[in-house]
């Protein structure tokens, strides 16, 4: 008896790579997958000199339906400074923890940090891009008028995945990564 080879375990493979490269990391076009994101770290540095202010919020399910826990750190923004900023991503959920603020600079057109303010006299500003110039929102300044009020900030990561990332968004329009919110205080 004559037997002829399966064609099958070939097609699989192929389907099988295919998918694999559908799902990659890519930094130059949309796609990839969400980040899980359980912890959120703001680091404010007065631009004249002294202490950085931080504080981080944990969602013990990334994005999921269990709420945050409260804020720990306090974020005591003094009048009339600007502050230079960071916001960091981890992965709690693994062990080791991972850094997901790595992954997004590296997929930088495929991100953006969006963040709104309420109270009065506080701005923020993104001060990097991704590769094609738009902004990305890890980096910021954060500046404190002599009128300001006590407030949040809101941090929302986005994730471009199926629409492009346009440079004069405003708000969200990927998928939501992580979508916390900041309480900040005036000292004096």
């Amino acid at each position: 008896m004559f037997l002829i080879p399966s064609r099958r375990p070939l097609a699989l493979g192929s389907a099988l790579l295919l998918t694999l490269a559908a799902c990659g990391d890519s930094s130059t076009a949309p796609g990839g997958e969400s980040e899980v994101i359980s912890r959120v770290t703001l680091t404010l540095t007065p631009s004249t000199g002294g202490t950085a202010l931080t504080a981080y919020i944990d969602d013990p399910d990334g994005n999921g339906a269990q709420a945050p826990a409260a804020q720990v750190g306090t974020l005591a923004l003094a009048r009339g400074v600007t502050y230079t900023g960071t916001v960091k991503f981890e992965n709690r959920l693994k062990t080791p923890a991972e850094d997901i603020t790595a992954e997004v600079q590296a997929e930088a057109n495929e991100h953006r940090v969006f963040y709104t303010v309420t109270g009065t006299g506080v701005t923020i500003t993104t001060t990097d891009t991704d590769s094609q110039g738009r902004p990305l929102g890890v980096r910021f300044t954060k500046a404190v008028a002599q009128n300001a009020a006590a407030g949040t900030t809101r941090v929302v990561l986005c994730h471009y995945d199926a629409a492009p990332k346009t440079a004069a968004a405003t708000s969200c329009t990927g998928e939501t990564d992580i979508d916390l919110t900041f309480a900040f205080t005036i000292a004096n």
